[in-house]
């Protein structure tokens, strides 16, 4: 089960959580000048992916296999060519099956199916005809996972 909320999300969510250490601060005096400023380094940015991560896993909106095929897969456009819902729901999220035709980067294409939790907002977005971002390890063509933002 996996949305493609992620990529939105995960920046959206870094940001945040730099803008909640840099608050944590307190109010800078009037006077103060940049240089009291703290702005979040490398590491934050990770410690705050990380912990989205978990959260994205810890909510069952994503599995650890897909999150591994997002972080170090390819990604790839893939054409819907069926889209079934399964009736299951999850906060504001329908878990659909979607079968795609992933286009590889070097040339030709495969067959996949995954089921997937999708916005409730985007389910147009899923529709047969449709194109949406898939990740999938190269020479492994057996699990992709699929990325759909929301509206």
């Amino acid at each position: 089960m996996f949305t493609a909320l992620v990529p939105f999300v995960v920046i959206l969510f870094i940001a945040m959580a730099a803008a909640s250490l840099l608050a944590g601060r307190g109010a800078a005096p009037p006077d103060s000048d940049e240089a009291d400023e703290r702005l979040a380094t490398a590491d934050d940015i990770l410690a705050a992916r990380a912990e989205f991560d978990r959260m994205m896993v810890r909510k069952g909106l994503v599995t650890s296999r897909q999150l591994e095929l997002i972080r170090y897969g390819t990604r790839s456009p893939a054409v819907v060519t069926g889209m079934r819902a399964t009736g299951q729901t999850l906060e504001d999220y329908r878990e659909v099956e979607l079968d795609v035709m992933v286009r590889k980067p070097e040339g030709g294409q495969f067959p996949a199916r995954q089921t997937a939790l999708v916005p409730i907002s985007a389910l147009a977005k899923v529709a047969p005809g449709s194109v949406v971002d898939t990740y999938y390890r190269a020479g492994d063509e057996t699990a992709v996972a699929v990325c759909v933002a929301p509206e």
